[in-house]
């Protein structure tokens, strides 16, 4: 197995970026189009294996149609919800209905523009199996929500002024609505990448996967408990040093707490002491950096065992295998460090964290280039004259649909 790599630079990209920025500006959005292709070729040619690059060949010309056909339909939305709301609702439906068809045409035209050692990728997924997985199916699961939600609600009508019945029925309410929706997106999870990367075409090869949902829910609800269980520890924590502070200034007489949680108590030190302030304050800004860390570590846990698990189960002809080693603290750290450099310097370190995170994932993202890849790709190479037909119909809808 060998990881892929990006050679690209914060420094590099920031004089990209800026200029992005410029131009959008002063061409009040419409550089837009042209700014997106100069990003994706930048990162696409910067993204190597065995020294064979990717490369991107949309023009900005390309997205532009399909650019102002979105900012119109945004313009006619916000008008219509200010004269005729009924008209803007209306629309959102329309677009809805319509979601599945764009992103099936987005997939083929964004593969249709990537390549990889000048061979081209492809989509061969289904229009109809795409209004399954991006309409049919959430619409069904939300509807059999919603019956939850409804049969709770009358139960616990029938059973008012039962208490102890009452929690029950609540409880058990709660876990079913709380499995429900573990099941649903779990299901959905499963749905959408199978059909997303088996779909996909490198030339004429085949990308197949074959997911266990029992595997996905795993995930989800580990990631679920997690999140609760450092929430619960960084509160016990936080409210253990908040009880040596008060004991060593005398008591607790003085603190008015409406609630017993670490907020609520980091809230009510400011009746103490000034020494209780300082500390107050410090020890808020430590909780509340360490709630969006957590909330990032379990976020980082999700989805990088579910892109570990998903690549580990993905081939290429049944004969390249893919591997994805993404760990959950350097990756939550990445993240986190990521978002706070950029909320600090206003903006300015984007390029940065994202030349930052795309080395990391590429860099845990590993290719079996053992087993004869050379030949594959050559082969590859050979048969790509045939897909010449099928670029030129690419249609220039692109909204970044990824797995």
């Amino acid at each position: 197995m060998q990881a892929l790599r990006f050679e690209g630079t914060g420094k590099e990209y920031f004089k990209i970026w800026i200029v992005n920025i410029l131009l959008i500006i002063v061409t009040l959005g419409f550089y837009y189009p042209w700014a997106k292709v100069r990003t994706k070729r930048y990162f696409y040619a910067n993204t190597l294996l065995q020294d064979r690059n990717f490369e991107y060949h949309a023009t900005g010309k390309q997205l532009f149609w399909g650019f102002l056909i979105a900012v119109a339909l945004f313009a006619v939305y916000n008008i219509l919800q200010s004269v005729f709301p009924l008209g803007g609702a209306l629309l959102a439906i329309v677009f809805v209905a319509a979601l599945p068809w764009i992103i099936w045409r987005s997939m083929k035209f964004n593969m249709l523009m990537t390549s990889f050692s000048n061979v081209r990728f492809g989509f061969a997924g289904d229009l109809k199996q795409s209004y399954m997985n991006f309409f049919a199916y959430p619409l069904v699961l939300y509807i059999g929500l919603a019956l939850i939600t409804v049969v709770a609600f009358f139960l616990l009508k029938l059973v008012q002024g039962m208490t102890v019945l009452s929690l029950i029925i609540v409880g058990i309410g709660v876990l079913a609505t709380l499995a429900y929706i573990l099941y649903a997106l779990s299901f959905l999870k499963k749905k959408n990448t199978e059909y997303l990367i088996n779909g996909t075409r490198y030339g004429q090869g085949k990308f197949s996967t074959e997911i266990e949902l029992k595997q996905l829910m795993k995930i989800a609800l580990k990631a679920i408990l997690l999140g609760v269980l450092l929430y619960i520890a960084i509160n016990a924590l936080v409210m253990l040093f908040v009880g040596l502070l008060v004991l060593a200034t005398g008591g607790m007489e003085s603190l008015q707490i409406a609630k017993p949680d670490a907020a609520n108590i980091l809230g009510s030190l400011m009746s103490l002491s000034l020494v209780g302030r300082i500390f107050a304050g410090v020890l808020g800004v430590l909780f509340y950096i360490a709630i969006i860390y957590l909330g990032t570590l379990a976020v980082a846990y999700y989805s990088g065992r579910n892109r570990n698990y998903i690549y580990g189960n993905t081939k290429l002809d049944e004969k390249i295998t893919f591997a994805s080693t993404l760990r959950t603290k350097p990756y939550a750290w990445i993240m986190m460090t990521n978002f706070l450099a950029v909320i600090f310097t206003i903006g300015l370190a984007y390029p940065w964290a994202k030349v930052r995170m795309t080395r990391y994932m590429l860099e845990h993202t590993e290719v079996n280039t053992e087993a004869g890849f050379d030949e594959y790709v050559s082969e590859k190479q050979k048969t790509e004259s045939s897909l010449g037909d099928q670029i030129g119909d690419a249609f220039n809808v692109d909204v970044g649909i990824g797995f």
